[in-house]
């Protein structure tokens, strides 16, 4: 049954956008930011992707902006994170905790 549900579970929307998010994991891990910038917005952007994975897709690609010292594309996608109601508490905590780490180091940037 296992075998069957990954097969299916790989044409559905959720399938596809859960494979694309992995993808961009994978990529992220490597330092290929571009490539993983490039999977999470074909996620974001992709119009029958279950909220949820959108949600975590825009969270890495935050992370992924913000490790690439892109402070505004980062904020703007946790904003939009917070701001999404399909996303989980899990996701918007993170979210809440790197926002929070970033203004902190803009704090300790602006006193220096």
């Amino acid at each position: 049954m296992g075998f069957l549900n990954s097969i299916f579970g790989s044409f559905s929307a959720r399938g596809k956008a859960m494979t694309l998010y992995k993808r961009g994991m994978q990529k992220a891990d490597r330092r290929d930011f571009e490539g993983a910038i490039d999977d999470y917005t074909t996620v974001i952007e992709t119009r029958h992707a279950p909220g949820d994975v959108r949600a975590m897709a825009l969270l890495n690609r935050a992370l992924v902006y913000s490790r690439s010292h892109e402070t505004v594309k980062a904020e703007k996608d946790l904003a939009a994170v917070l701001a999404m109601p399909e996303a989980t508490s899990q996701v918007k905590a993170a979210a809440h905790e790197k926002v929070q780490r970033m203004k902190k180091v803009a704090a300790r940037q602006h006193t220096e």
